[in-house]
């Protein structure tokens, strides 16, 4: 049996198709020959003898994520290679276009591979299933599994994107392959390759071992195999350099839960970052698998739209202690190397300030539960914006500073109107801006009612 979580191409499918926005098709590469069968639940040429729609649930849980194919196709079955046993088999797959589906056309010869979903067979234009007539590669392949040794083969690859051209792959690294009744540990050749042939079909959990020097997002794959197929696994293998530091306040204290960022010089340090870290309670920060090269360290230049957020308030600086980028102090991070110890002191935080926001009528009555979306736009013109509500009294506070900048938006409960087929708000509000400057600030904002109809 088949698990759609062994093809990748499974996954894409089941991701595009759960989105109701998705409108295009993306595959990853496809294999050879040899990976596709070795990890298709059922290979087999057959003609395409009926179709009809897929039977869908009266109920659909859009939260879920799920895939619904929308067409299942009837083959008559000339030849079997493997997971078929009858002379007719039924393939469910997508319309075509953004959800990956293979448009089979009736009468027609293909060579198909199909994976399990459901315990369906399923296909896509992801995988090898083509027209027989395209198929001489495949054919060539399997015309050899009669007279082919049982058992499997697992290969790979190892990338190493930020290496140099002629930089071989570093002799400690490894491969652990895992199987039921196998345990099998290879080293790959300088170009990253490595082979491992012989195996028994089944299931397999395969590793990359690493120096610390190394890092790769995830260690482990699994995939199954049949017998007389291969299956691929590869990894892309980054420098592993670490970045591990503190920051402090004016005052000498660590302060804990703010962003500090690592940039390229010369970048926008509001915008772009390389690694980005929030502080523990004893304010250290830690970066790992950072590419050789030079950096500037970051404190608060990065913000979520956050209005409870403690640490707003301090000014965005620089290691080691610096608000302007001219006098910034560069790291520079050799391969895997590790920095540790750094310090960052910042600034004393901006004088503290209460912003009272009170959202009226054009008469002056309060709205209450009036929606209030509120952006910090103090560091850059962010558009993600804060949500919240007023209270009975169509009042809301929130804990600013002196020299913030915030842009206000505000709405009523009162409903639309259907107008010409259109709703149209029944209300008009003034987006607001302030600059906060003292110490207690209270901002209106007035909505007017707008008359039905118009």
């Amino acid at each position: 049996m088949r698990s759609v979580v062994l093809l990748l191409l499974g996954a894409v499918i089941v991701v595009l198709l759960a989105s109701p926005t998705a409108n295009a098709c993306s595959c990853g590469m496809g294999g050879a020959p040899c990976e596709s069968f070795g990890t298709s639940a059922a290979v087999f040429a057959g003609t395409v003898i009926a179709v009809r729609e897929n039977e869908r649930p009266k109920k659909i849980d859009r939260n879920a994520v799920d895939w619904l194919p929308r067409f299942v196709y009837k083959f008559s079955v000339q030849q079997a290679y493997s997971g078929v046993t009858g002379t007719e088999v039924e393939v469910f797959t997508g319309s075509g276009g953004g959800d990956c589906g293979y448009q089979f056309k009736i009468g027609e010869r293909y060579l198909v591979y199909a994976y399990l979903y459901k315990d369906k067979l399923n296909t896509s234009i992801c995988g090898r299933t083509r027209p027989f007539s395209q198929a001489t590669e495949d054919l060539a392949f399997l015309g050899t599994l009669a007279s082919a040794r049982p058992g499997v083969m697992i290969h790979g690859t190892i990338t190493r994107p930020d290496a140099k051209p002629d930089e071989p792959i570093d002799s400690d690294i490894s491969i652990l392959i895992e199987g039921e009744s196998q345990r099998k540990e290879v080293q790959p050749n300088a170009e990253g390759t490595f082979s491992v042939s012989g195996l028994p079909a089944g299931k397999y959990k395969v590793t990359i071992n690493l120096p610390d020097t190394l890092a790769t997002w995830r260690n482990e794959s699994e995939v199954t195999v049949t017998d007389r197929g291969c299956a691929a696994v590869g990894w892309y293998v980054t420098d592993n350099g670490r970045v591990n530091g503190r920051v402090f306040n004016a005052d000498g204290e660590p302060v804990p839960r703010i962003l500090v960022s690592l940039i390229k010089p010369g970048s926008n340090p509001k915008e772009n970052h390389v690694k980005l870290d929030r502080t523990d309670d004893e304010g250290n920060f830690k970066f790992s698998a950072v590419p050789r090269g030079r950096y500037l360290i970051g404190v608060n230049h990065t913000r979520f739209p956050e209005l409870k957020d403690p640490t707003k308030s301090y000014p965005p600086t620089f290691y080691p202690g610096v608000e302007d980028e001219a006098h910034a102090q560069t790291i520079t991070v050799g391969p895997g190397e590790k920095l540790s110890d750094l310090v960052v002191r910042i600034p004393t935080k901006r004088p503290s300030s209460v912003v009272t926001i009170r959202v009226v009528w054009a008469d002056g009555t309060p709205v209450p539960k009036a929606s209030l979306i509120i952006t910090d736009v103090t560091q850059s013109a962010s558009t993600n914006g804060f949500g919240v509500q007023t209270d009975a009294q169509g009042e809301h506070t929130i804990d600013g500073y002196i020299g913030q900048k915030l842009i206000i938006d505000a709405r009523s409960e009162r409903p639309s109107e259907l107008v010409n087929g259109r709703w149209q708000v029944l209300e008009r509000s003034e987006r607001v801006r302030l600059t906060v400057e003292r110490p207690a600030e209270t901002i209106r904002v007035v909505i007017t009612k707008l008359p039905s109809g118009n």
